[in-house]
């Protein structure tokens, strides 16, 4: 059977017009699937109200949502977050740059044009590749500008990762407070970790113990990234008992944390080779054992740029207090040129 001239003409043109449809829509793409589509009608930082096609309306929750396509973006964006979830910054860079020559009329699609440019520069800072101020100020300039954005609260935790990074740990407490608001226990778990570092790294372990605790509390026995935050937390814990006098009851919690983590799990490993350096530093003695957690960090968890810096750090201080200044300099060599902006490369 052939078709009609007419049928032939609706089977090119229904297609076309269900892509014209799509693109007057919103799509919000849900984690861990399935999109939720219509017209976006409020947004906040914690929740998107949404008029879905049929008259339904539909509050979702921002730790439910993935990310938003929003309605007459460039189909650039689409390349943009795929780069970005690969974790391809530099390729997201590039495209972004095209859109941003563009005329962007949606205030939506320029936040999130904002956001994602500081994001990816943020990720090749904090990694090493980029300009940490320049990054924080391109993320502090977003945050000012998105309290109602559903990006705020992930670009307010980045920003604090950016502060810590340099060493402006009261800017980075304040970033990681704002986290802690939100209603969600993932949420306020990261941010209680992250809050704890801060003071840690500030000497205030009193006050670091009581955001550790604080987040093995909220834990409890959750599985899945509340677990693992609760080993981070843990190995926090354990910095604060070294630095009180409990030096042995903390190296006996970071070899419990390093002994429940996964052999995969690069980032807690490494904080866990740290942490255990750091509470060996406190054992009269245990220059050995000191030295052998910090080079662990330093052979195997050196794609941690926050830990191997750190590491580094500490190894170029003990080279030279155990007589091998050729070792110290290369340590001291490694952190200059690969973290020249991080705070232990000033100290």
């Amino acid at each position: 059977m052939r078709l009609s001239a007419l049928a032939i003409t609706l089977c090119v043109l229904l297609p076309a017009a269900r892509l014209a449809q799509a693109a007057d829509d919103d799509t919000i793409r849900l984690k861990p699937n399935g999109n939720a589509v219509g017209t976006i009608s409020k947004m906040t930082a914690t929740e998107v109200s949404l008029d879905m096609n049929g008259g339904q309306k539909r509050t979702i929750p921002v730790n439910e949502i993935e990310t938003i396509i929003f309605a007459g973006e460039p189909a650039e964006m689409r390349q943009v977050r795929s780069h970005i979830g690969n974790g391809n910054y530099e390729a997201a860079l590039n495209a972004l740059e095209k859109i941003s020559q563009m005329t962007l009329s949606s205030e939506s699609v320029q936040l999130d044009v904002a956001f994602y440019s500081a994001l990816c520069r943020s990720r090749i800072a904090l990694a090493g590749g980029g300009d940490v101020g320049k990054a924080g100020g391109l993320m502090r300039q977003f945050v000012s500008k998105s309290a109602t954005n559903y990006h705020h609260l992930q670009a307010a935790e980045i920003l604090g990762d950016l502060f810590a990074a340099v060493g402006r740990f009261d800017l980075a407490y304040e970033q990681y407070s704002l986290v802690e608001k939100a209603p969600w226990p993932d949420y306020k778990l990261r941010a209680g970790v992250a809050k704890g570092r801060v003071l840690a790294a500030q000497k205030k372990y009193p006050e670091a113990l009581t955001a550790f605790e604080g987040v093995i509390k909220l834990a409890g026995d959750s599985p899945g990234a509340a677990a693992n935050q609760k080993l981070a937390a843990e190995l926090g814990k354990a910095i604060c008992l070294a630095n009180t006098d409990k030096v042995d009851e903390g190296i006996k919690l970071v070899q419990q944390v390093i002994d429940a983590s996964s052999p995969e799990d690069n980032d807690l490993n490494a904080r866990a080779y740290l942490a255990l350096g750091n509470c060996y530093k406190q054992k009269p003695g245990a220059v050995k054992d000191t030295l052998d957690a910090f080079l662990h960090v330093d052979l195997l968890y050196f794609q941690n740029r926050e830990v191997h810096a750190e590491a580094l750090s500490n190894l170029s201080r003990l080279f030279n207090e155990t007589g091998h200044p050729e070792r110290a300099l290369q340590a001291s060599q490694v952190l200059k040129e690969r973290y020249p902006g991080s705070v232990w490369a000033k100290n």
